[in-house]
């Protein structure tokens, strides 16, 4: 156990709150485990999440010293980057399933942000985790890695990372000239009045009081082609190979709600009530079922084909029997 003492800012903090801050790249659901399990305590005994921090109480957390972010003279730092590597974070997110001199493909969770941006405390990206590990493995100094495409922060599976700046340009050669095939998997709610097809259907981007930007089919947006297959149907469920043509925002989600078959977990352009139906009645995993399972290119350097593949979600195979 580590032992924090309060500060005089802290009283009247609700405990989550001041954990949170402690622990940011801990997920909330991972903090509030820990305070039920007892790996979180205030003066050595188990409490509540809401419980308000007094003064004179002594803060007691039972994880590893390297995942108290905040004691980092400097979190912005080479050496604190460096540190990701013994964290939690780092062990539950980064996962490689394919190397080279100049590439590394990874299988990328759920809920793991790809790149830096707004709301984000340092280090918690996928990118961020590829730089600690080129760190580590002493890589060149000189060479960053850099996103060679994204996928939703909700949508797991396989990422491509450019170990250097020159290969990047190959690739993103190869994705102007669709050289490179990327096959989803989808479980959706209802079924296609056909097993297979492609939805032809322009996007659009637009901008909502309360939902911020939200993409939508219309006359006026750009072309979008989405080819889909249903693999298995069940209790009104579907799990579908969808690959697509181009690489719209939300171009699948945003497809499959345009056909009646809106993919299960997706917060935005789903189905509530379904949702809330499936998932109360049998406990599984609440989150986007999408997933990046499969990706073939050539390799530029070698002109040999390259398929990767990520090892389907366990949940994917259970909410389908």
């Amino acid at each position: 156990m580590i032992t924090i003492p309060i500060e005089p800012d802290d009283i009247g903090v609700r405990l989550d709150r001041k954990v949170r801050k402690m622990l940011p790249l801990q997920p909330l659901s991972a903090i509030y485990s820990m305070i039920r399990g007892g790996r979180i305590r205030i003066n050595g005994k188990k409490t509540v999440q809401n419980y308000r921090l007094c003064e004179n109480d002594i803060l007691m957390v039972d994880v590893p010293e390297t995942e108290l972010r905040q004691n980092l003279k400097d979190p912005n730092s080479t050496e604190a980057l460096a540190s990701l590597i013994t964290t939690d974070f780092y062990k539950r997110n980064f996962s490689i399933i394919y190397e080279d001199e100049n590439l590394l493909a990874c299988n990328k969770p759920s809920r793991l942000v790809v790149h830096p941006g707004t709301g984000h405390s340092a280090h918690d990206t996928l990118i961020d985790l590829a730089k600690c590990y080129m760190l580590n493995k002493k890589m060149p100094a000189a060479e960053e890695p850099v996103l060679v495409h994204r996928i939703d922060r909700d949508t797991s599976g396989i990422i491509l990372i450019a170990k250097n700046k020159r290969f990047l340009r190959f690739l993103h050669t190869h994705f102007r000239d669709n050289q490179i095939k990327k096959t989803y998997c989808a479980v959706c709610h209802g079924s296609p009045k056909k097993n297979e097809g492609t939805i032809d259907a322009p996007l659009l981007k637009t901008l909502e009081q309360n939902s911020g930007t939200k993409v939508v089919v219309h006359k006026d947006g750009q072309h979008a082609s989405t080819t889909y297959h249903v693999t298995q149907s069940h209790n009104n469920l579907s799990k579908m190979e969808i690959t697509i043509a181009t690489g719209r925002t939300h171009q699948i989600r945003v497809h499959m709600q345009h056909i009646g078959c809106p993919v299960v977990g997706d917060v935005r352009y789903g189905n509530k009530e379904l949702d809330k139906e499936l998932f109360s009645k049998t406990g599984f995993n609440k989150r986007l079922y999408l997933h990046a399972y499969r990706v073939s290119f050539m390799h530029p350097l070698t002109n040999k084909r390259i398929t990767l593949t990520a090892p389907m979600p366990e949940e994917f195979l259970n909410v389908m029997k």
